[in-house]
C-alpha cells in the first residue's frame, strides 16, 4: 500500500527565492479582489439614493459574488491541478478591472448582480484564489505554513483599506467616477502584475509521479482515501465557520445592546480582525514545524474557547480581551485547513480539495451568520447563538481529531505491516 506521504513533500530540497515574490502578487490580488467584493457595503447609499433600491436588494450582489465564488472554486481548483496558474490570473485580473468600469454605467439590479456574482465572484476571486493557493503549495517546503498565512492576510489588508479608498472616491467624484477610478486602477496594477506569476519548478512532475503511485485508490497520507478527507474536513469546516462567523457577523450588535456607543463597538470587531490578521502569519509558523493538523486543532479551541464569553462579559476592555482571543484562534484557521489538504491529499488532487472543502466553509459562514440572527429575533437575547457557535466549534473538534487520530494510527501501523 502507497501513501502520499512522501508525495507531499516539495518540488525541490531548496526552496525557489521567487516563491516569496510569488506570496507577495498572491498578496495583491487577493487583497484587492476581496476589497473590491466589499467595497460594495461603501456604494449601499449611493446606490439606494440614484435608483431608490433597498439595502437588501442592493446587498444580495454579495450574496450572489459569495455563492458564485465558492463554486468557482471548485472548477478552478480542479483547473489549477493540470494547468499554470498564469492564465487564469490574467483572466481574473482583466475580469475585476473590466467589472469596475461597467459599473459605473449600470442602470438595472440585474447589471448590478451580474457583475458582482458573475464577473467579480465567479471570474476574478475565483481565479485567483485557488489557483495561487494551489500553486503556493507547491512553491515552499520548510515556509509553507508561513508563506500560506502571509497570502492569506491579504483579504484582510484588501477588505481594510479599499473599501476606505473607495468612500474617500465617492465624496470626491461620485459613485460612477469612483468606480471607473477602481476599475482603471486595478487594470493598471494587476494586469502587468499577473504576467509575474510562474509555475512552481518541478510541480507537473511531483503531481505526475503521485497520480502513478496512488493510482486509481486516491490514498492520501496514511492509507485514508482521498475522498474520505476532503468529506471529513468539508464536514468540520462547515461547523467550524459556523462558529467563525456569528461574531463576525454579530458582536458590534452585541456591544450596542449592551450599552456600548457604536463607535465603540465597531472597535471591537476592528480589535478581532487585526488580532486574526496577526495570527495569520505566527500560525503559519507553527504549521511549518509541527504540521497542518496540530495548528488546525489550536486554532479551533481558541476560537471554539471564547466564542460564548462575549456574551458573558459587559465591559469594553472585556469585549477587547475576548475579540483578541477569539481574533488569534480565527485568523489561524483557514490557512490550516490550506496547510492540512496539501499535506495529507495526494498531489495532484491538492487543488480541487482545498476548492470543495474552502466552498463548504463558505456555507458554514453563511449559515453562522444567518442562524445567530434568527435566534436573536425568536428570543431577544445572543446567548443561544453564541451557545451554537460553540457547539458547532466542539463538533468541528471531534470531526477533525478523529481524522487525526485515524491518519496517525495507519501512518504507526503501516510500517510494522510491511516489516512483518
Amino acid at each position: 500500500m502507497t501513501t502520499d506521504s512522501a508525495l507531499a513533500q516539495p518540488t525541490a530540497d531548496r526552496e525557489d527565492p521567487y516563491g516569496w515574490v510569488i506570496v507577495g502578487l498572491a498578496t495583491v490580488f487577493w487583497g484587492l479582489g476581496m476589497g473590491s467584493l466589499l467595497s460594495i457595503s461603501v456604494f449601499l447609499k449611493p446606490l439606494g439614493a440614484e435608483f431608490g433600491w433597498a439595502r437588501g436588494a442592493t446587498s444580495f450582489a454579495y450574496l450572489s459574488a459569495m455563492i458564485l465564488n465558492g463554486v468557482a472554486g471548485i472548477f478552478a481548483g480542479m483547473l489549477a491541478d493540470r494547468f499554470a496558474a498564469r492564465p487564469f490570473v490574467v483572466v481574473g485580473a482583466i475580469s475585476v478591472g473590466l467589472a469596475h468600469l461597467l459599473l459605473a454605467s449600470i442602470q438595472s439590479l440585474w447589471q448590478l448582480y451580474f457583475i458582482y456574482g458573475f464577473l467579480i465572484g465567479f471570474l476574478a476571486l475565483g481565479l485567483f484564489k485557488m489557483p495561487l493557493l494551489t500553486s503556493i503549495q507547491f512553491w515552499f517546503r520548510k515556509n509553507r505554513g508561513l508563506a500560506t498565512g502571509l497570502m492569506l492576510s491579504g483579504q484582510t489588508v484588501g477588505a481594510a483599506t479599499v473599501p476606505v479608498v473607495a468612500r474617500h472616491l465617492i465624496d470626491a467624484v461620485g459613485w460612477r467616477m469612483a468606480y471607473v477610478a477602481l476599475g482603471a486602477t486595478m487594470l493598471a496594477v494587476l494586469v502587468p502584475l499577473s504576467l509575474l506569476v510562474r509555475q512552481p519548478p518541478g510541480a507537473e512532475a511531483v503531481r505526475e509521479a503521485s497520480r502513478k503511485a496512488v493510482g486509481a485508490n486516491g490514498l492520501g497520507m496514511g492509507g485514508v482515501s482521498a475522498r474520505t478527507i476532503v468529506t471529513t474536513l468539508s464536514a468540520a469546516i462547515i461547523l467550524c465557520c459556523v462558529c467563525m462567523s456569528i461574531p463576525m457577523v454579530h458582536v458590534v450588535a452585541l456591544a450596542t445592546d449592551k450599552g456600548i456607543d457604536g463607535s465603540t463597538a465597531a472597535s471591537v470587531l476592528s480589535v478581532l480582525m487585526v488580532a486574526g490578521l496577526v495570527n495569520r502569519v505566527s500560525i503559519g509558523k507553527l504549521a511549518d514545524r509541527y504540521g497542518g493538523f496540530p495548528s488546525l486543532l489550536l486554532s479551533s479551541a481558541l476560537q471554539t474557547s471564547a466564542i460564548f464569553l462575549f456574551t458573558q462579559v459587559d465591559s469594553v476592555w472585556g469585549l477587547y480581551l475576548v475579540a483578541i482571543w477569539f481574533g488569534i484562534g480565527y485568523g489561524g484557521v483557514i490557512p490550516s485547513y490550506a496547510i492540512l489538504v496539501r499535506e495529507i491529499v495526494p498531489a495532484h488532487l491538492v487543488g480541487r480539495s482545498t476548492g470543495v472543502v474552502l466552498f463548504f466553509g463558505s456555507i458554514g459562514m453563511g449559515q453562522g451568520g444567518f442562524w445567530a440572527g434568527r435566534l436573536f429575533d425568536l428570543t431577544g437575547s445572543y446567548s443561544p447563538g453564541f451557545a451554537l457557535g460553540a457547539a458547532a466549534g466542539v463538533l468541528n473538534l471531534l470531526i477533525v481529531g478523529t481524522l487525526y487520530i485515524r491518519v496517525r494510527s495507519r501512518l504507526t501501523v503501516m510500517p510494522a505491516l510491511k516489516a512483518a
